[in-house]
């Protein structure tokens, strides 16, 4: 075969390159922060941009107007990597919230192992981004339009900060919201009922999580991380710019500082317990998980830091030499991404409703634990006493040892593992996901004329799509729609949650329902091949929701199921219903979670100026508006 004839030189370009602003256009006035990152091509990429995970869609509409949207198939626009960062040219603004958007999916993807996508019905299958969707300080992520809308308002005309007086600020082009408000979707996507404020930990997560993913995701920037390595001389924890989120945002509304910070003063374990606001709560747990990262690269430049000062510990006077700048760069960057990639896939090891930082930092430990046993470098250990400084305790647990904050294979009784026919179709499934990963096949180069049709990345999701499943909130019926593979394995699934109900914590006389079912597949650190299947299980209480005390708010179990590739239990991550059938011990903890539940809704009517003059509508649903992102980002 001549060399032109292979595989290798008919390939399309797996990477699109497109420059952004890495933080805000406040510190984009040095060249510094104006940077190109490479994302996952799409070939078909239609004008908006508009692809095959997130759509944008810039209609105005504080001046009612559509604006003139970017093709980055544009043959000038792929050889410069996109249009020059700029404030004015809404096509960059375009640009922008879709590179750095498929910069955060593409970060989950290879962290869980399987594709992320957004279907929500036929009639909004895709993610929608809208840059300049109103005018107000605020973004936020709706779930109901399963879309990201950014505001625009005018700065601060007193104080603010580096930005002139009434300048116009866009949240559109703060690396650090879209990050944000991105991870927010991905977030619902993967755990819906995390919306449903069961307890005083279950939004601050959702907001500390965000805050947490756009951080990391900033630290991959190589180039601004070196540079701050420099100016800090290694110390990074001193460098304010780097760890400070939206930074533009936060001065411009006269604060004098970014919106949140990832370091925190002296850890204090009782300010957990005095702390309810979401983003302050938030910022315990963002501040954990970075004090945690902080010290793990301590740990592993030491040596570094000891060649270059010659055992003293004292670097010499002056700039740091560029050799030990590249090391540190490297270390700093390699571990945000072994961070960023424990925070994303502790999601498959949590239960699916009533979140607690407790079960996050389970997750965590289990999540790294099955591809990393031995944990040379010590993160986890690092990362448990971040959480032990801040008073950040799972439930249930004896210890804070690593061998009792793994989930446990069994709560009581045994479950089985998955029947023959089971484990095939799951077996299929793990197939179809890894052909839907397969986003490098070699695929033979087109002309952009001739991907204006589907392309078989979209073909592949779509496939998928109609296989996997990933039930939204709203959906009452998780077999609507469903293929004859679905509907079929949905039922397998369903008899055998039935079947182990006491085994999964739940009751036998409420039905159950399967809202999630994926394979993964992973290598470990000593590239094993890691393959497990993840199923969750809802049981609802639908009595409690129509109790006033409640405010809207159901009363609902569940559990999430770790299998082996063989099919069977490894791990289980449960919160019980209250059912005869369970052991006292699982019982009294799903009676003390109903309490807790009621006693925080109580908390909040104590605390909310509106239960005097609401309306019977408010009255009735109240934790659900409490719960909307609008609202909760309007006060951040």
């Amino acid at each position: 075969m001549k060399r032109f004839d292979s595989d290798y030189a008919k390939r399309g370009a797996e990477k699109r390159r497109l420059r952004i602003y890495a933080t805000d256009p406040m510190t984009a006035r040095r060249a510094l922060y104006r940077i190109a990152i490479e994302i996952d091509n799409e070939p078909s990429l239609r004008p908006g941009p508009r692809g095959s995970i997130v759509e944008v869609h810039d209609f105005d509409g504080w001046n009612n107007q559509y604006y003139a949207t970017v093709d980055l198939n544009d043959p000038t626009l792929l050889m410069e990597g996109g249009l020059a960062p700029s404030e004015s040219d809404p096509r960059f603004h375009q640009q922008m919230v879709y590179a750095v958007s498929m910069k955060v999916v593409e970060s989950a993807r290879k962290a869980l192992g399987r594709p992320i996508t957004f279907y929500r019905s036929e009639r909004r299958p895709i993610l929608r981004l809208f840059p300049h969707a109103f005018f107000g300080q605020n973004a936020f992520f709706d779930p109901k339009l399963n879309a990201i809308l950014f505001g625009y308002f005018r700065a601060d005309p007193e104080s603010p900060g580096p930005n002139i007086p009434d300048q116009t600020i866009f949240t559109c082009l703060s690396h650090d919201i879209i990050a944000h408000e991105m991870t927010h979707a991905i977030v619902h996507r993967l755990r819906p009922y995390f919306l449903e404020a069961t307890n005083v930990d279950v939004l601050a997560f959702h907001e500390a999580f965000s805050d947490i993913i756009a951080l990391l995701q900033r630290f991959s920037y190589r180039q601004l991380l070196a540079n701050h390595i420099q100016a800090s001389e290694g110390k990074i924890h001193e460098s304010t710019m780097l760890l400070e989120l939206a930074q533009q945002f936060g001065q411009a509304t006269g604060t004098g500082k970014g919106l949140r910070s990832a370091i925190d003063d002296e850890p204090d374990p009782t300010k957990l317990a005095k702390t309810r606001e979401p983003h302050a709560r938030g910022a315990i747990l963002l501040s954990a998980v970075f004090a945690g990262y902080l010290k793990a690269f301590q740990n592993r430049t030491a040596d570094l830091f000891r060649l270059a000062s010659g055992g003293t510990g004292i670097l010499p006077a002056g700039r740091l030499h560029p050799d030990l700048v590249g090391r540190l760069t490297a270390e700093a960057s390699q571990l945000s991404d072994r961070f960023l990639r424990i925070c994303f896939r502790a999601f498959d090891y949590m239960p699916p409703v009533d979140v607690t930082f407790g079960d996050f930092l389970r997750a965590i430990v289990t999540s790294d634990f099955e591809l990393n046993p031995s944990d040379p470098d010590e993160v986890r250990f690092e990362i448990v006493e971040a959480f032990r400084e801040r008073g950040i305790y799972p439930s249930g647990v004896q210890s804070l040892a690593e061998e009792a904050l793994l989930w446990p294979s069994a709560i009581g009784v045994m479950a089985d593992p998955l029947s023959p026919d089971l484990l095939r179709m799951a077996r299929e499934l793990l197939n179809i996901s890894g052909r839907t990963l397969d986003q490098s096949r070699p695929t033979r180069r087109r002309s952009v004329s001739e991907d204006a049709g589907p392309s078989s990345s979209r073909e592949r999701i779509r496939h998928y799509e109609s296989l996997v499943i990933e039930s939204s909130d709203d959906q009452p019926d998780a077999t609507i729609g469903q293929s004859d593979f679905q509907s079929g394995l949905y039922a397998a699934l369903h008899n055998y949650a039935t079947q182990n109900a006491a085994a999964f914590g739940l009751s036998r006389a409420i039905p159950i329902a399967v809202r999630g079912f994926h394979s993964i597949q992973r290598v470990a650190a000593d590239q094993r091949l890691v393959i497990e299947f993840v199923a969750q299980f809802v049981q609802t209480d639908r009595e409690q929701s129509e109790k006033w005390e409640s405010g809207g708010l159901p009363f609902r179990a569940g559990a999430t199921v770790i299998f082996g590739s063989e099919g069977e239990v490894r791990y289980i991550a449960c919160k019980p219903m209250p059912s005869e059938n369970l052991a006292d011990a699982l019982r009294d903890a799903a009676e003390a979670r109903r309490r807790n539940t009621l006693d925080f809704v109580a908390e909040l009517d104590d605390h909310d100026p509106r239960m005097a003059v609401a309306d019977q509508i408010y009255l009735r649903d109240r934790m659900k508006f409490r719960a909307q992102f609008q609202a909760l980002h309007a006060h951040r």
